[in-house]
């Protein structure tokens, strides 16, 4: 029998460590990932207030999915920083994104693209991409790989632990989809106009709610699997760390 690595037990436990850490740290969470959003908010209320062509609504949202690419990276660093007893330091975190600057837009576009073209072909090849891929930030972030290898090394993690990645990360992610979807249209429905900037500031309110968790989430993941699948030892880890790191806070710390 196939063993797996994530089974559905463990990733509903994920759900819930990452509820509590992004409850706990979720000031800290967000302000890494505030400006990137708030550039992109601007952009799409520009774009359909101005009555832009759809070419430069097309360009809009290649610049939000590498605006995304960058607020998750940063997000999920910042969640595995606190996951090991560090404080979330926005400017190193942010000059680390930066040093990776080129392999995170790529990787981030190229996920995108996958994820998108397989649910617009078939809904089960856009959710097997986002399994696979599932990992791409935490890789290129944490263990410092290029476009190639991380995507590589990401679909080598997840191998054995599809179900409940998607259990974990995919119902986190439809969900967040769903929301943002009918955000708008119950606006409508409530009168207000698409062009309003109330619509921008609902959307962008969803969208500051759930980046701490989907990154906090991401990172637990992560890190479940890097353990259970290669026997991950933290205090290797703590011991590359500069000088002063707290050591990892046990997961029970965490529950309320």
């Amino acid at each position: 029998m196939r063993r797996t690595f994530l089974p559905p037990r463990t990733a509903i436990q994920c759900i819930d460590d990452a509820i509590v850490l992004s409850r706990r740290h979720f000031w800290p969470l967000l302000r890494l990932a505030l400006i990137p959003v708030l550039a992109y908010a601007a952009i799409v209320y520009a774009s359909y207030s101005l009555r832009l062509s759809y070419g430069i609504r097309l360009l809009s949202g290649l610049v939000w999915y590498g605006l995304y690419g960058f607020v998750e990276a940063a997000t999920v660093a910042g969640s595995w920083d606190v996951m090991h007893g560090r404080p979330v330091d926005a400017a190193a975190i942010w000059r680390r994104v930066f040093e990776r600057f080129f392999t995170l837009l790529f990787a981030n576009w190229i996920r995108i693209y996958l994820i998108f073209l397989g649910l617009v072909v078939l809904i089960a090849p856009g959710l097997y991409f986002l399994a696979i891929y599932f990992g791409v930030p935490a890789v290129i972030m944490v263990e410092e790989l290029g476009v190639g290898a991380s995507l590589k090394r990401s679909r080598s993690l997840a191998m054995g632990s599809m179900r409940g990645i998607l259990l974990s990360i995919g119902v986190a992610w439809l969900i967040a989809t769903i929301v943002a979807y009918f955000i708008p249209r119950i606006l409508i429905l409530a009168g207000i106009p698409f062009v309003s900037p109330l619509q921008v500031l609902f959307s962008f309110g969803w969208v500051v709610v759930i980046i701490p968790f989907r990154s906090a989430l991401a990172a637990r993941v992560y890190l479940e699997i890097r353990v259970r699948k290669e026997g991950y030892d933290l205090q290797r880890l703590m011991g590359s760390l500069p000088d002063g790191a707290a050591p990892a806070p046990a997961w029970d710390e965490l529950r309320p």
